[in-house]
């Protein structure tokens, strides 16, 4: 009877090494720090994006407007800087004539349009005025206030 006892807290200590093993392994050794990684954002879009056409994340604050005037140096071109909420910046690359859903169009809206034909992009949402940002090569800040309440973007 001792035998089988030995054997039955054996054989209980050996499944539940089996288990127990494999989890520990794939426990990190020690938790994480709880350290912020600075502040929150959020990640702006346009819909839809059509084919040739993309958006360059996390763009600092300081190269925007560089990368506002590289991305528009091609005739045809409109380029739309949003921030994300965390000092960087979306900058998307469009040229098709149509109207798009914006969403966490929140702050710092910048706008450079090479477009031809007198092309303009316009911003505009259910209680926001339309904005537009004309084919003249200037660069364009919209108020915050104002990109809070945009929800569609025109291109043409």
């Amino acid at each position: 009877m001792r035998t089988l006892k030995k054997r039955a807290v054996a054989m209980a200590v050996t499944m539940t090494a089996a288990v127990l093993v494999p989890l520990a392994a794939q426990a990190p050794a020690q938790a994480a720090p709880n350290v912020a990684s600075g502040t929150a954002g959020w990640t702006p879009g346009i819909y839809p994006l059509f084919s040739g056409e993309w958006v360059k994340r996390d763009v600092s604050g300081a190269q925007r407007d560089s990368e506002l005037l590289m991305c528009s140096l091609a005739s045809g071109i409109a380029c739309v800087a949003i921030g994300q909420g965390d000092g960087k910046h979306s900058i998307f690359h469009l040229f098709k004539c149509d109207t798009r859903s914006l969403s966490n169009f929140i702050d710092a809206l910048s706008v450079r349009n090479n477009q031809t034909g007198g092309a303009q992009v316009r911003f505009w949402g259910p209680s926001t005025p339309t904005y537009t940002a004309y084919a003249d090569g200037k660069i364009y800040n919209f108020p915050d206030q104002a990109t809070y309440g945009f929800d569609r973007l025109d291109i043409c």
